[in-house]
């Protein structure tokens, strides 16, 4: 059997399917060892996984993040980029390179940009992978972020060659890093120019994200590597007494949650006007749940999706891709309020298929968070939709299918 290294970075929405993948992986018979940050390499270890120290863990609560999550969508691409995964580039060579070269299979996230240069240098096959949906190129679908519907495929094309213009300094920055290194410069960076010809490869739903057929070879989709909890267990059972109302779940996920502005608070007005109950995950302990709510609303830092997400009637979140699909794969509607990153697509590509609801940043208040749960909640054809996408989620093979395509490459 195969000695496969495993790397990613960015958020535990990044780190989890990958640690789906490794498990399935594992079963299969391969040893697999993974290259993390130290916070990412106690998860990998908790599950029995060997790890060693690769990076510095993300500091969400940083400088850079809070100017990430105030900026226009497009700009905290640019700060991640030009300020964290570029210089980052050099380090992230001198510590993979000799791991690298005791494997024979490396797999890398799609944004790990030192990752061609390592697989260049040691000769060792090389996959890349990732959960988030549209990065790359197609004509099927308008570019990241917009959620047109059945938009016409020169109108696509015009919106990322706009896009590539808007970020064509990224390269330029990279370039100069790989330079230094002895390496060829690559061009579009953000959306193809570093991923693995070899195989790269989406760990997502089809159901959820169709493979776009004017995609490369390299790029396959295979499966949604759900790492969220097994048997659900009520989590409710001891807080609030949930009765015949809906019970709404809002959470920020991973990677904007110690940043969450006003998002509880609104939740709190929102619900206090309504019929409904509400479970904040997530939120500080100490956030002020007036009394009148005490027992419609109930607080919990922590509790693995597959506990929360099947009893809830909807569910308000940041988009992140692992929530997102955890939401549809569970058949409940969302409203998503992004933030960041790929949240923007997730928020346009439910609105979009007609499995929940966006609310942009600019628009988010508690009354306006009122007005779209009420709409989320009356519609229909929304949960008819997203019950549909989760029967054919919970139908496919997820992960297995991803392990297979890479035992393919072995």
């Amino acid at each position: 059997m195969a000695k496969i290294l495993i790397h990613t970075l960015g958020s535990s929405g990044d780190l989890n399917p990958f640690l789906a993948l490794a498990t399935e992986l594992r079963l299969r018979g391969h040893h697999i060892h993974f290259a993390l940050s130290p916070l990412f390499a106690e998860k990998a270890e908790a599950l029995g996984f060997s790890a060693t120290i690769a990076g510095e863990d993300p500091q969400w609560d940083s400088e850079m993040m809070r100017r990430m999550l105030e900026a226009h969508r497009t700009d905290p691409v640019r700060v991640i980029f030009e300020e964290a995964l570029i210089p980052a580039i050099a380090p992230a060579v001198k510590s993979l390179e000799p791991l690298v070269r005791e494997a024979d299979l490396f797999i890398s996230h799609t944004i790990q940009l030192a990752a061609p240069i390592v697989a260049d240098r040691t000769g060792v096959p090389w996959v890349s992978a990732s959960a988030a949906t549209m990065i790359h190129e197609t004509a099927a679908y308008p570019p990241p972020g917009v959620a047109w519907k059945n938009s016409p495929a020169f109108l696509n094309r015009l919106g990322w060659k706009l896009g590539y213009r808007i970020f064509a300094g990224i390269d330029e920055l990279a370039a100069i890093e790989y330079e230094k290194l002895g390496a060829r410069p690559r061009t579009n960076i953000m959306a193809g120019g570093g991923y693995s010809r070899l195989l790269t490869l989406g760990l997502w739903s089809p159901a959820f994200f169709p493979r776009p057929t004017d995609w490369p070879d390299w790029f396959q989709v295979g499966g949604y590597a759900r790492s969220d909890g097994d048997t659900p267990r009520s989590a409710l059972s001891s807080g609030a007494e949930t009765g015949a109302a809906p019970t709404i779940l809002f959470t920020l996920g991973s990677s904007v949650v110690n940043d969450p502005r006003g998002f509880y608070h609104a939740a709190l007005k929102a619900i206090a006007s309504s019929p409904w109950n509400a479970v904040l995950l997530g939120a500080p302990e100490e956030i002020p749940v007036p009394r009148s709510l005490h027992g419609r609303v109930r607080v919990l830092r922590y509790a693995p999706y597959a506990d929360l997400f099947p009893q809830m009637a909807a569910i308000v979140h940041q988009g992140g891709v692992g929530t997102t699909q955890a939401a549809c794969y569970y058949g409940i509607p969302s409203i998503i309020v992004p933030r960041g990153f790929d949240q923007f697509e997730n928020a346009a590509h439910i609105q979009r298929e007609g499995w929940g609801l966006r609310l942009l940043p600019a628009d988010f208040s508690a009354y306006s968070l009122r007005y779209r749960l009420e709409r989320l909640l009356r519609s229909e054809e929304i949960q008819t939709k997203v019950k549909a996408l989760s029967r054919e989620m919970q139908a496919e093979p997820g992960v297995v299918r991803s392990a297979e395509m890479i035992e393919a490459v072995l």
